[in-house]
């Protein structure tokens, strides 16, 4: 039976910290991190963790990061925040358009292409 962490399968096969990157929100180093503190060792497939192990991650997920749906639940509301407000970077966001001050004459050539696309729908 495949492991499923923030509604994210995780294969058998792949090592542990590896596997947790695929949950949104967590990266290899951050999987890493946790794996070493609960004291699974990086060679440490899925298919080998033990139920106390699993729920020890799982506790700390919850504890300490947002993951999964609720992270990107709080960067959409992020967003809309910016684009509600009037500022700079929610036109921007809105528009499709880039948001960090990157040139767009020459290069962000999809973003442009792509904005008559109304991402977010506030009004």
């Amino acid at each position: 039976m495949p492991l499923a962490i923030a509604k994210t399968l995780l294969p058998d096969t792949a090592t542990f910290y590896v596997a947790l990157g695929r949950v949104f929100g967590i990266g290899k180093a951050t999987g890493l991190a946790i794996a070493e503190e609960v004291g699974i060792s990086r060679e440490a497939r899925v298919m080998d963790l033990k139920a106390a192990h699993i729920r020890q991650v799982t506790a700390i997920l919850n504890e300490r990061y947002k993951i999964g749906d609720e992270l990107k639940r709080s960067i959409r509301d992020d967003v809309l925040r910016l684009i509600e407000a009037n500022t700079y970077r929610g036109r921007r966001h809105e528009l499709g358009l880039p948001v960090r001050g990157q040139r767009t004459s020459t290069n962000a050539q999809t973003c442009r292409k792509f904005k008559r696309h109304i991402m977010y729908d506030v009004r």
